[in-house]
């Protein structure tokens, strides 16, 4: 339907979509991928505190994210970054001073959302992998005197890296398809793609850009699709030779 003008094939769909919409295209991108690198970051470090000491609180807690709805997410850390929200209230008694400018309509306080509510999701695949690895190679590293630090960049993550890109391709994913937050919290502009959608349907009932900008969304995470099953097909083809 994306390349249907008017009952003819036809480019113009897109070419609307990128001409209208490139910019958010592009704030698509960079707000998921810098999402996907806090996310890890966040969700390795937790992972390989979890992998080395126990913290029951700590285990459940990192969890609670993974039940708590978008829609749920989103009306809370409205309330949470609004410019008289809890935070604000918390740091204008800490710092002393009248008034903070809130983050609720900001790119930061989007990208603190996701953070916040996609790194469970990740660190559960991590953890998962950190705690699977076989504690040998783990012990054999601390009588060569490796300390957990030298461990867990020299030994853990590259034995889990498989694990750690599907946790990075799955954030990315759930990260560009999100709409409910976006609506919620995130800036009236730019706007990511799943928002541009919305509007194109909802107010301009124009059907083929809005199958354009899909088809745009879908291209993107098809290349990270393609690039991850090539690497598992490499790490595969060198286990077995």
């Amino acid at each position: 339907m994306s390349f249907i003008k008017d009952g003819f094939l036809s480019l113009a769909n897109y070419a609307k979509a990128f001409d209208i919409y490139s910019r958010d295209i592009l704030y698509s991108v960079v707000i998921t991928s810098v999402t996907v690198g806090f996310v890890l970051v966040l969700s390795i470090l937790l992972a390989s505190y979890l992998r080395f000491k126990e913290w029951r609180f700590l285990d459940i807690m990192y969890r609670l994210p993974l039940f708590i709805p978008f829609l749920i997410v989103g009306h809370a850390m409205r309330i949470f970054l609004a410019p008289h929200g809890t935070l604000n209230s918390l740091l204008t008694r800490i710092l002393k001073v009248e008034e903070l400018p809130g983050f609720s309509r900001s790119w930061i306080g989007l990208l603190w959302t996701f953070v916040w509510v996609m790194t469970p999701y990740a660190a559960l695949i991590i953890l998962g992998a950190f705690r699977a690895l076989d504690s040998s190679y783990i012990e054999a590293a601390r009588n060569l005197g490796a300390s957990k630090g030298k461990i867990v960049f020299t030994v853990i993550i590259p034995m889990c890296k498989p694990s750690i890109m599907v946790a990075a391709i799955l954030t990315f994913v759930r990260t560009i398809s999100s709409l409910t937050i976006l609506v919620m919290i995130g800036p009236n502009t730019p706007n990511m793609i799943t928002v541009d959608m919305m509007f194109r349907i909802n107010f301009f009932n124009d059907w083929g850009v809005a199958n354009a900008l899909g088809v745009i969304s879908y291209l993107i995470v098809i290349v990270l699709a393609v690039y991850y099953l090539r690497f598992m097909a490499a790490e595969r083809g060198g286990i077995k030779g």
